[in-house]
């Protein structure tokens, strides 16, 4: 970092001049590379425990996408599809995770891989990358308000669409006026019903399977026995990719939320093993059973995207199952709720972490006593507002459906931005001869170098899909408005970089002169000495403390 950025009180942390090692103390009040220190800026408060995170990498993201999403990548890839595509794209955000951790553990910041992107890479790459999540997901919010209207249309029409959305804007609004741990508390619980929902689905497939229910039959499988395997070839796969990303994209959340952790050394490896729960034994039984329940050519898998076009709820009406859809519907309408507080949690967070690292204004960066950011805050309500109710006209829609496509790619083009920024920062850490994967209880990539690379190519494999799906699209012509409608992100993310580069003319970030210095932080006597009786445990009682919290 370049120290003329800072006069003398705004200095935060020094290095040794003898072997560039970073000198880092506890409680220090700068945290992102560039910040500037403020009197008045507040800061954010580490209240998320072990349970919550854990929680979260449990059962976050499990709602429409895997519910409702699924039947599509049915109807247009079929088994293979859904195989590779959930396969891939789940192994992707595990890896992801494994290689976004390490940054995230040293220098856990509510910039998470933004933060890091500035300080081993380049602050152009990182203002790009962070305006797309930044946009992305205020669209992601948005786009739960329209899905929490279609899921109350299994029940009824009557309710006027603008109704629906103003109680599903209050619903995310009131959360996030409370202190951050009722947030928390909130995705816990919300979690936990998910899961428990996810289980009773899981269970009745395989009752489903061998014929239970009043009108059941034993399945034959015919999406393997009769009908063709690529009923609309790679376009079907590159499809599924893209429906993949939908339920299992988001990892993010974890490395941000981690910045509010109270011991983050503790919190993140424990939320990556529920993930990969979540991920291959909840999404994996999904793709498993679903081909073998449905047929891809079943003809209400094509009809609104509400609930009735789920293949589970597809499968429980052919079993003659009453009750469990209602059930079902009820928990896809918790989750929406859900993935909206977690959407503004993320849009505010990255507002302030980006606002303290001068790449957004600097009022954003502004937290009041409880620890919330509240100007991001109020910017980032007043702007989901806006694109959650431009969905009640048809011309708004069209709009929405073009700020929508910006979420489609941006999680690809993280996975890049995060192998590379992994590659830098080990790096920066041999060069200046300070390398804290090397202390005690440091989490360490299992998989380096390897899972960085397959970050790296497979994102690269994945977007060049994305963009063959979007010149020429299932069951209809190619056009313009039809592929910036999936490909948006891409130039979006380029003119970004290119034009922040232009203007403040930016510099990739030497190794030598990398930031090791804030954010970090250091293990205390006390966090030593707590992992060090958490390792000394046999692998039994380690494992029971997953289920026990």
């Amino acid at each position: 970092m370049d120290e003329n950025m800072f006069s003398e009180k705004e200095k935060p942390v020094t290095t040794s001049a003898a072997n560039s090692i970073p000198e880092v103390e506890e409680g220090q009040m700068l945290e992102y590379a560039g910040e500037r220190q403020s009197g008045n800026a507040g800061q954010l408060k580490r209240t998320f425990k072990a349970r919550h995170i854990q929680m979260i990498g449990l059962g976050g993201s499990i709602g429409s996408g895997i519910f409702i999403g699924t039947g599509k990548a049915l109807r247009y890839g079929s088994y293979p599809g859904m195989f590779l595509g959930w396969g891939l794209i789940c192994t992707q955000a595990w890896i992801n995770m494994q290689v976004m951790s390490e940054a995230c553990i040293i220098f856990p910041t509510s910039g998470a891989f933004v933060d890091h992107a500035a300080r081993f890479v380049d602050p152009s790459l990182a203002f790009a990358l962070g305006a797309c999540e930044w946009f992305a997901w205020h669209t992601t919010l948005a786009a739960e308000g329209s899905v929490f209207r279609l899921i109350l249309t299994y029940w009824t029409t009557e309710l006027p669409v603008a109704a629906c959305m103003t109680i599903y804007l209050f619903v995310v609004f009131s959360i996030h006026f409370l202190p951050n741990r009722w947030f928390a508390e909130f995705e816990y619980i919300t979690a936990s019903v998910k899961v428990i929902m996810m289980i009773i689905v899981i269970f009745t497939c395989i009752a489903m399977l061998a014929g239970a229910g009043p009108t059941g039959t034993t399945h034959h499988a015919e999406n393997y026995t009769s009908l063709p395997a690529f009923p609309n070839g790679f376009k079907g796969i590159a499809q599924c990719f893209l429906l993949a990303s939908f339920s299992c994209g988001g990892q993010e959340l974890l490395g941000i939320t981690n910045g509010e952790a109270k011991l983050p050394r503790w919190n993140l490896p424990r939320a990556i093993n529920s993930l990969a729960v979540r991920l291959f034994l909840f999404f994996g039984s999904a793709v498993i059973f679903i081909p073998l329940l449905v047929p891809y050519t079943d003809s209400r898998l094509l009809g609104p995207s509400n609930l009735a076009a789920s293949p589970f709820v597809i499968a429980m009406e052919n079993a003659g199952i009453k009750g469990l859809p209602d059930f079902l519907n009820v928990v896809v309408l918790i989750g929406l709720c859900a993935l909206g507080a977690e959407s503004l949690y993320i849009t505010s967070r990255l507002g302030t972490a980006m606002a303290r690292m001068q790449l957004f204004p600097r009022f954003m960066g502004v937290v009041d006593s409880k620890g919330r950011p509240y100007m991001a805050l109020i910017s980032s309500s007043l702007l989901a507002i806006i694109l959650t109710y431009i969905n009640c006209s048809n011309t708004g829609g069209i709009i929405f459906t073009w700020f929508s496509s910006v979420g489609s790619t941006v999680y690809f083009i993280a996975y890049l931005v995060i192998a590379v920024t992994n590659w830098r920062m080990r790096k920066a850490f041999q060069v200046q001869n300070g390398n804290p994967l090397k202390l005690k209880h440091a989490y360490e990539n299992k998989v380096y170098p390897l899972g960085s690379i397959f970050l790296f190519v497979s994102g690269v494999f994945v977007i060049g899909s994305t963009f063959y799906i979007s010149l020429f699209p299932i069951d209809a012509s190619s056009s313009a408005s039809g592929f910036f409608q999936t490909f948006l992100c891409v130039p979006l993310f380029i003119v970004l970089y290119v034009g922040h580069k232009l203007i403040y003319k930016t510099k990739i970030v030497d190794p030598a002169t990398a930031d090791l210095q804030s954010g970090r932080r250091p293990l205390s006597d006390e966090d030593i000495a707590f992992l060090d009786n958490y390792y000394s445990k046999p692998m039994y009682k380690r494992f029971l403390s997953y289920v026990t919290l």
